[in-house]
C-alpha cells in the first residue's frame, strides 16, 4: 500500500521541521493513537483517534480526533496526521547550541 506523506516545515530559529504525516484521506490511524494533526484550515492541532460509538455516530463515520477537555475534530476538518508515538526529534543541535 502506497502512502502519500506531507510535512510542517518552519526555517526560524529554535523551529524543528516534521516530516511523515498521512494524508486522512488515504489512510486512518490506530485506535487511541495519540496524533499530530493539520486541519484543513492549516492549524496544527492533537488528538486522540477514536473509533467508539459516540465517535462514530452509531457507525456512520470511521471516528474522530478527541482531544482534552471533551473537544474533538472531526475527520471532514483534518487534512494530515502523524503519530506521537512514532516521532522522534534530533535533540543534540538544540542542546548544543544553548
Amino acid at each position: 500500500m502506497r502512502i502519500n506523506r506531507v510535512f510542517a516545515e518552519s526555517h526560524e530559529t529554535g523551529e524543528l521541521t516534521l516530516k511523515g504525516f498521512s494524508y486522512i484521506k488515504d489512510t486512518l490511524p490506530n485506535d487511541f493513537e495519540v496524533c499530530l494533526i493539520i486541519e484543513k484550515n492549516g492549524h496544527l492541532s492533537a488528538g486522540c483517534w477514536d473509533t467508539g460509538l459516540r465517535s462514530t455516530d452509531d457507525g456512520k463515520i470511521p471516528g474522530c480526533f478527541r482531544q482534552s477537555r471533551g473537544g474533538f475534530i472531526g475527520l471532514d476538518n483534518v487534512l494530515a496526521f502523524l503519530p506521537i508515538e512514532k516521532a522522534e526529534i534530533d535533540i543534540k543541535s538544540w542542546v548544543n547550541s544553548k
